[in-house]
């Protein structure tokens, strides 16, 4: 498949292309181990959730994501909160929750792609609620991290590669929505792969 990038030949979209795009989009559900997610998830309390999402080809929906305008197109309510999603969320960590819309809508922060190792770092750091049980140095943390980009995006950190954003709100009922739920949501381009990583925790 063709990565995802700026088509200058095709107009803005109207709302009715809108509304068949989101008729005909069609994305399969990844699951890949990485060993930073392992390491995450075995040196984190509280749930973490990571899945991959590959988009096939579809030239409005590569419109508004080559641009970063995925909000115009209502993204995160007609992506994050479809049953096929919602789904993947359900017995992640053998857990017994299941994942429904909740009266929060998802509400997402755009970063630029330069700080995503960073923040995973942190996150593998710091920990959550009672911190982290990974005591290696910041150094070698912040390499875990950046392998992970790499095998993500290839560490193409630019705008036309990646794109980054960041949820610190539950939007449903998977997370605690208490003290700590925080999602990053990376695109890939040229894999056309989005990879949701979500946590929540509580003390």
């Amino acid at each position: 498949m063709k990565p995802i990038t700026v088509n200058w030949t095709i107009n803005l979209p109207n709302e009715s292309q809108i509304q068949k795009m989101w008729q005909e989009l069609v994305f399969d559900v990844i699951d890949e181990e990485f060993e930073f997610i392992n390491l995450v998830k075995a040196n984190l309390g509280g749930d973490i959730y990571f899945k991959g999402f590959k988009f096939h080809e579809n030239e409005i929906f590569d419109w508004f994501c080559s641009r970063g305008r995925l909000d115009e197109i209502d993204f995160y309510n007609n992506f994050l909160l479809s049953d096929k999603v919602l789904k993947t969320f359900n017995n992640e960590n053998n857990s017994e929750k299941r994942a429904f819309k909740i009266d929060k809508e998802p509400n997402f922060d755009t970063k630029d792609g330069f700080v995503i190792d960073g923040e995973l770092a942190a996150l593998l750091f710091h920990g959550g609620a009672y911190g982290s049980q990974y005591k290696k140095e910041p150094k070698q943390i912040k390499e875990k991290a950046r392998l992970f980009c790499s095998q993500l995006f290839y560490e193409k950190y630019s705008y036309d590669y990646v794109r980054y954003y960041t949820s610190s709100t539950a939007w449903n009922t998977w997370f605690i929505d208490f003290i700590i739920d925080y999602t990053y949501l990376i695109v890939c381009m040229e894999t056309r792969t989005i990879w949701i990583l979500a946590y929540t925790d509580t003390d």
